[in-house]
């Protein structure tokens, strides 16, 4: 027996490392497994209403799904009918068959521009449509419908761990009671091989790659969405399409006058219709329209067949009109497709029609740096750098006083660039449509979190909570705080020791500003020098906020409810050659879109 006691004592100590190392190491088994997904966003451009749909992210198969559909303002109310159908093929039958709807909703819109809602369910997981009516039109949402998947070094490690912990006490029990004690041996090394084979598997897990992701590079499919894991057949490791042809149908447009412009999207190496387009940016297809006086828009044509979109619009004027298209087909990147000659719109009561602001411009580059306007009533200053080609320029929109802008398509602020152009104000959209340029950035803008206390230009502070209680090491004015943390890098103040009030303290992030010295370079979003009241991030003289961060691991970005950013929104672009540019710069506050348009001159640079 004391032979027994000993061997269950060093099979005890054994057990012991081995799960500690096991659990120093387990974390990575969940780290590989493929995010189930986020929220969905799809901006629609629906007879005349700019909606945006959003998809909350489904946590259960089956189970709930929320839709939410959002207004912008001057967006009448009326009455949205939903359908919900799986359109994904099965090998099993134990469900229904794809192509008939299987839950239906109502929303209903008010004349107040914000977010209504309502409830569908989902029975799989898979591809499926939503369909979203007005009585007039009806938009065709595509979206995958996920679940969590046990990825197979899970497998592995759950099973590891279950044997082991069956074998533990099989162990213990041989180990008292058998006449020879070596026999405890035997399912000791069994519960010592599982605990290798799941330490191992978790060990491995993180540098194992995902496989194929259905709906992103791979079509999906019901088997292949609930087991991306399974080998399909045949095997690919290049997911890449060719690009999309896009041509233009539908009845001729007249000035003054609702219509219909179609848009067909072909497959440019085989002719057939693409309907393989990827929610890229909360849209489908970005389409950027350009009108013979300089008016941009900026819309979100409905999906209403494959490869068959359409977009409702009135047109202010006759003349020509440029029209390009930004999509992402499924296995490749974004592309941008322009119509071969645009579109021409016939002269009809256009006289008395106004044009929108987008046909003003401010005016930036040949020494003037600075300009102000107004659009709706909303203050807004532009300021540019020096204008040069072939090097960075930075052109930043203040646009009011306060952090309140409201992301749009998943950024803080959009920027479309045509050019060079002729210096001229007449046929604007024939000479975009053969425009050598035409870029469209983004800005990820700056954000301004409660209790940044972010002050707003004439000083009033945005968003405040009570002062936090100090940390230990960081000082403050009554001479009664622990001693200092050793500066950081990029922590520049004054000498440095003691309690003071020196702004060399633990609360400047690596890179802020201090009232003193010389400061690394500060990161965008974050002008002004940075006090130690503030947070990482933030800008008390000068709100510019911190940076609006990406969605990781399934999480989703804020929406258009979240109203936080700003007021600055900076973008940097490089123009290739010197000329006349148009630009576009488009923000949302209070649930309007404004768009600002500018003229700038780009002066050539020197010999390289």
């Amino acid at each position: 027996m004391a032979v027994g006691w000993g061997v269950l004592r060093r099979l005890g100590l054994l057990v012991g490392v081995v799960l500690l190392v096991g659990v120093a190491a387990g974390g990575g088994a969940g780290a590989d497994s493929p995010s189930s997904g986020g929220d969905v966003a799809v901006a629609q451009t629906l007879g005349d209403r700019e909606l945006t749909v959003v998809l909350r992210r489904v946590t259960s198969v089956p189970g709930p799904l929320q839709v939410e559909v959002v207004t912008h303002a001057g967006s009448a109310g009326g009455r949205l009918t939903l359908g919900l159908t799986p359109v994904g093929a099965s090998s099993k039958g134990e469900l229904p068959a794809p192509g008939a709807p299987t839950d239906r909703g109502v929303v209903q819109l008010r004349d107040a521009a914000g977010m209504y809602s309502t409830t569908l369910r989902v029975d799989r997981a898979g591809p499926w449509e939503l369909a979203v009516g007005d009585g007039r039109e009806v938009a065709r949402i595509p979206f995958v419908v996920s679940k969590q998947v046990t990825t197979p070094p899970e497998r592995f490690v759950y099973g590891g761990f279950l044997a082991a912990g069956v074998l533990l006490p099989v162990s213990i029990v041989v180990a008292v009671r058998a006449r020879r004690s070596a026999w405890a041996l035997v399912p000791a090394g069994g519960m010592v091989a599982g605990l290798a084979v799941a330490i191992t598997a978790a060990v491995l897990s993180a540098s194992l790659p995902l496989p194929p992701q259905p709906g992103v590079q791979l079509d999906p499919d019901v088997d292949n969405v609930s087991n991306p894991y399974a080998l399909g057949r045949p095997l690919i490791s290049d997911f890449s399409r060719p690009p999309a042809l896009l041509t233009l149908s539908g009845a001729p447009l007249t000035a003054g006058q609702a219509g219909d412009l179609d848009l067909n999207l072909t497959d440019a190496a085989t002719g057939a219709p693409v309907d393989d387009l990827v929610i890229e940016d909360s849209a489908l297809i970005h389409l950027l329209i350009v009108g013979p006086g300089g008016q941009l828009w900026h819309l979100h044509p409905i999906r209403i067949a494959p490869g068959h979109f359409r977009i409702h619009l009135t047109p202010p004027e006759g003349g020509r009109y440029a029209l390009s298209a930004e999509l992402a087909r499924r296995g490749g990147g974004v592309q941008m497709v322009r119509a071969a000659s645009g579109f021409t719109v016939a002269a009809g009561q256009n006289a008395s029609t106004p044009l929108p602001h987008t046909a003003n411009p401010v005016h930036l580059g040949a020494g003037v740096m600075t300009v102000s306007t107004a659009v709706d009533t909303t203050p807004i200053a532009v300021t540019t750098t020096a204008a040069t080609a072939g090097t960075p320029v930075t052109l930043t929109a203040t646009v009011g006083s306060t952090s309140d802008l409201q992301p749009w398509l998943g950024m803080v602020g959009h920027m479309i660039v045509a050019g060079p152009l002729p210096d001229s104000d007449t046929d604007i959209g024939a000479a975009v449509q053969s425009a050598p340029i035409w870029g469209h950035a983004h800005s990820m803008g700056g954000m301004s979190m409660p209790g940044m206390n972010s002050q707003s230009s004439g000083g009033a502070t945005t968003s405040e909570m009570p002062p936090l209680s100090d940390m230990p090491g960081m000082n403050n004015s009554s001479g009664t705080s622990t001693p200092p943390m050793p500066d950081m890098p990029g922590m520049n103040g004054d000498s440095g020791t003691g309690n003071g009030t020196s702004t060399s303290s633990a609360s400047n992030p690596p890179g802020a500003q201090g009232t003193s010295g010389t400061s690394a370079p500060v990161m965008p979003g974050m002008n002004g020098p940075v006090t130690s009241s503030s947070m990482p991030g933030t800008n008390s003289a000068s709100p510019g906020g911190a940076m609006l961060m990406l969605p990781v691991n399934g999480d989703s970005a804020p929406d258009e409810t979240v109203a936080a950013y700003g007021p600055q929104v900076p973008f940097t672009y490089t123009f290739a050659t010197p000329g006349h540019y148009r630009i576009w710069i488009q923000v949302e506050r209070n649930y309007t879109v404004l768009t600002i348009p500018i003229v700038l001159d780009v002066a050539a640079g020197g010999a390289r």
